[in-house]
């Protein structure tokens, strides 16, 4: 899969995003946090903000660390093991925050990501960046990889619309917010 460019790396992003925005906006606070509601697990919508969040918290780890010319080693940044362990660790870590905390700290850090991908430059989005394989990869495909969708990178927020918008349209649809 080709290099994205920067501007259609946020594009996408911020097509996800207002995409997933729009369909949290249509769940009132209850609905918003009720458990085992989303993709058939135990997850609540607030849950699965939480999970985009993190990834995008990912990614701007993976900044930092190309900055300092090292690679982001996950288990050391986040959780040991796989996705799956990762994803869990972030459950628990965000199963204690309130709706609020949630919605603000997804929406800091989805404004964060942006910033910086639009404040590097064509040869740092280019550039070769360590893996912790000893490889090396250029910086917009590793994030377009931490990003990605089944099918897409930096479509990470396109492989759960569906879930999400079973959802709402089903019994999760509730007052707007507001």
């Amino acid at each position: 899969m080709a290099t994205l460019t920067r501007d259609q790396a946020t594009d996408l992003l911020e097509d996800g995003h207002r995409k997933l925005t729009v369909l949290f906006d249509q769940l009132n606070e209850t609905a918003f946090v009720r458990p085992a509601t989303i993709g058939g697990g135990d997850w609540s919508a607030k849950d699965l903000m939480g999970h985009i969040a993190f990834w995008e918290e990912i990614a701007l780890a993976t900044l930092d660390s190309s900055r300092r010319g090292e690679a982001l080693r996950l288990d050391q940044a986040f959780a040991s093991g796989g996705i799956d362990e990762l994803n869990a660790w972030n459950h628990s870590r965000k199963a204690r925050w309130s709706a609020d905390r949630v919605r603000r700290e997804s929406e800091e850090t989805h404004r964060r990501l942006i910033d910086e991908i639009e404040r590097l430059s064509s040869k740092s989005w280019n550039e070769l960046v360590p893996m912790a394989n000893e490889k090396r990869i250029r910086l917009g495909t590793r994030l377009g990889q931490v990003l990605s969708g089944p099918k897409q990178r930096f479509g990470h927020a396109f492989a759960h619309l569906p879930d999400l918008e079973a959802y709402v349209k089903g019994s999760g649809r509730g007052r707007t917010r507001g």
